[in-house]
C-alpha cells in the first residue's frame, strides 16, 4: 500500500503534464474515446453481436467481458486506492469513473474484451486498429483526470494475464471432441456465478455474477429449443435492437421498482435479463416472424 500512495505523488505531475495539452475539442475526443470503454458502451454492443452477429461467440464474449468486470471490481475492493484529488487535477465526466481508482477497469476490460473480439474476424486483419482503441480508452482516463498511470498499467497487466488464461482455456476445451464444447461453456457460465455471487461484497460483483447465470443458462435452452438464427436483413437486425432494447428497459425498470435493495436481488434482476437477451428476444422474435410467415402463407 506504500508503493500505491507513493505512485499516487508521482502520479499527478503525469496527469497535469498529459492535461496541458488539453482544448474543448480533445475534451470531446477524449470522452468519446473513454465511453468504448464504459460498462454500457459494452452492454449494447454484446446484446447486437449476439442478436445479429454470432450467438456461439458472443455468450463467450459475454462471459469473459462480464469475469473481468468482476475480477476488476474484486481488486479495486482489495487495494482500495482513493482516485485522483479533483482539487489537484482536472476533472471530467466523473461519473464515468466510480469507485476505487486501481485498477483501471477501463484499461482492463479494454484489453480483455477488445483483445478477445480480436480473435476473431474481420477483427483478426485489424490489431493495429484494436490496439490504438485500447491505447486511447486508456489514455482518455488520464486526460479526463480520472486515473493515474500507474492505474492504466495495472489494468493492462491484469487485463493481459486474464486474457491470456481464457484464450489458453478456450483453445483447451475447443479441442474436445465435437458437442462437449457447446455444454461445458454454458454449464461453467452457470455454475461459476454461485461461488461468485458467495463472495461478492458489491453492487456491481452481484449484476456481473447475475447476468452471467442468465446470460448463460438463456443459450442454454434456447440452442436446444429455439434455434434462432442471428442472420437476417439490415432491416430485421433493426427490428431485433428496437425489440429487443425497448423491452429489456422496460423489463430493466420493471425489476428495478418490484424488487427491494439487496445483493441477492440484484443478482436476480440481473439474471433475468441476462436471459432476455439469450433467450426471452430470440424466442419472441422467432414466435413474431413464423407468425408473420404463416399470415403471408
Amino acid at each position: 500500500m506504500h508503493l500505491l500512495e507513493h505512485l499516487r505523488d508521482l502520479g499527478y505531475p503525469v496527469i497535469r503534464m498529459v492535461q496541458s495539452i488539453g482544448n474543448p475539442v480533445l475534451d470531446l475526443v477524449a470522452m468519446a474515446a473513454t465511453f468504448l470503454g464504459t460498462e454500457a458502451f459494452f452492454l449494447i454492443f454484446i446484446p447486437v453481436y449476439y442478436w445479429c452477429v454470432d450467438k456461439r461467440h458472443g455468450v463467450r464474449l459475454a462471459m469473459v467481458f462480464l469475469f473481468s468486470v468482476y475480477l476488476n471490481s474484486f481488486f479495486k475492493e482489495l487495494f482500495k486506492v482513493p482516485r485522483p484529488d479533483p482539487s489537484l487535477v482536472r476533472v471530467l465526466w466523473a461519473s464515468s469513473g466510480g469507485g476505487y481508482s486501481f485498477p483501471s477497469g477501463h484499461a482492463q476490460n479494454a484489453v480483455v474484451f477488445w483483445g478477445w473480439l480480436g480473435r476473431r474476424m474481420p477483427w483478426r486483419r485489424r490489431p493495429g486498429i484494436l490496439a490504438g482503441v485500447v491505447l486511447a480508452i486508456s489514455l482518455s482516463r488520464i486526460y479526463l483526470g480520472l486515473h493515474f498511470l500507474h492505474d492504466v498499467l495495472g489494468g493492462w497487466f491484469l487485463g493481459g494475464a486474464l486474457l491470456a488464461i481464457l484464450v489458453m482455456v478456450d483453445r483447451r476445451v475447443s479441442r474436445e471432441p465435437k458437442g462437449w464444447e457447446g455444454k461445458v461453456v454454458p454449464w461453467l457460465g452457470i455454475l461459476l456465478p454461485l461461488p461468485l455471487m458467495e463472495l461478492s461484497t458489491t453492487k456491481v460483483q452481484a449484476m456481473v455474477s447475475g447476468a452471467i447465470m442468465g446470460f448463460c443458462a438463456g443459450y442454454m435452452i434456447e440452442t436446444r429449443y429455439v434455434h434462432f438464427s442471428p442472420g437476417g436483413s439490415r432491416r430485421e437486425h433493426l427490428s431485433k435492437l428496437l425489440l429487443g432494447g425497448a423491452l429489456g428497459g422496460i423489463m430493466g425498470l420493471f425489476l428495478k421498482r418490484a424488487f427491494p435493495i439487496g445483493l441477492q436481488w440484484d443478482f436476480i434482476t440481473h439474471a433475468i435479463l441476462g436471459c432476455w437477451v439469450s433467450l426471452g428476444l430470440p424466442f419472441l422474435y422467432n414466435k413474431i416472424s413464423w407468425a408473420k410467415g404463416a399470415s403471408r402463407a
